[in-house]
């Protein structure tokens, strides 16, 4: 079978690993060229089958550049996708735009694709991001902290959940038995105060691969995040995520096979003193999540399912 030519258009200057993650594997199935600008030069020297803009690329189109442009692509008949990102910023222009270019089809990560594409009159579907597993990875079997603790509180974040709970552990000292790494900042009338995650990625990795469990959270507009996928792959850190409807999580993770799931600050508390202290049954739910995460989702499994949606 012939391989598809490719055009994704999207910055090469990103902040986030995953925009590295899916070009690559892309590039792997596909015959890709990979560009942010020359649009027009490299439809007409390349002849690509498919044109997609991608992760980064979707804030620029929705916010700053001329539709007409992009509605003009549709002359030379070839099928046109975009990665929406971002959802719960400039939500509102971001489907105005899709309204107007009518793209083919948008893939997003976030549950309410079915009301996006209801608003737009445009197909969407939901396809998941992942973990790179060369870097989250088990890379020995040394512990050194039984949490981790890392990221931004936003009040925003499901009830501001995720300040409660640091309250409970930082200023209660409900842990205070246990090892633990907390690297946080808390982001209050557009001011960061705090340490946040001062990590390259691989530390980063590193320290999921030295905790027992590791805290995580939807986040603003209840997107399921990267870190699942990293903890996942981790094939060592538990998963203590908050509680959500079926419809948000989907099948990414379920109750007590691949993560443990607590209702507010209290049971957070409890849960995470549980599986500390019954080590056999957290192994046995980090090696059900690693199994999982392996079957289900690789990138290899997210960019399949991208280009069988094409």
């Amino acid at each position: 079978m012939n391989k598809l030519k490719i055009l994704y258009i999207d910055g090469f200057s990103t902040g986030c690993n995953y925009y590295k993650d899916i070009i690559y594997v892309l590039s792997k199935y596909s015959i890709l060229r990979h560009i942010s600008k020359n649009i027009i030069h490299n439809i007409e020297n390349f002849f690509p089958n498919v044109i997609i803009f991608g992760f980064s690329f979707c804030n620029l189109l929705c916010n700053n550049l001329d539709v007409n442009f992009y509605i003009n692509l549709k002359k030379y008949n070839i099928p046109i996708y975009l990665i929406l990102n971002k959802e719960y910023t400039g939500l509102d222009n971001k489907l105005n735009w899709i309204k107007k270019v009518k793209p083919r089809k948008v893939f997003t990560v976030h549950h309410d694709f079915k009301k996006y594409s209801r608003i737009c009159n445009v197909p969407f579907y939901r396809i998941m991001w992942s973990a790179n597993h060369k870097i989250f990875k088990k890379y020995n079997d040394i512990y050194k902290y039984d949490l981790y603790f890392s990221g931004v509180i936003r009040e925003e974040q499901t009830g501001n959940l995720r300040h409660r709970i640091y309250n409970r552990i930082v200023n209660l000292n409900e842990l205070d038995k246990y090892k633990l790494l907390l690297k946080v900042g808390i982001y209050k009338n557009g001011i960061m105060d705090g340490k946040n995650n001062p990590f390259n990625l691989e530390e980063y990795a590193i320290n999921i691969n030295n905790s027992k469990i590791v805290l995580t959270t939807t986040g603003p507009t209840d997107i399921v995040g990267t870190r699942y996928f990293e903890i996942m792959a981790s094939n060592k850190a538990l998963i203590l995520c908050n509680r959500m409807d079926k419809l948000i999580y989907e099948d990414i993770v379920i109750d007590k096979f691949n993560c443990i799931m607590f209702q507010d600050e209290f049971d957070f508390i409890e849960k995470c003193k549980y599986y500390l202290e019954n080590e056999n049954e957290r192994i046995k739910i980090v090696n059900q999540a690693y199994k999982f995460f392996i079957e289900k989702h690789t990138w290899e499994n997210k960019v399949k399912d991208l280009l069988n949606n094409l």
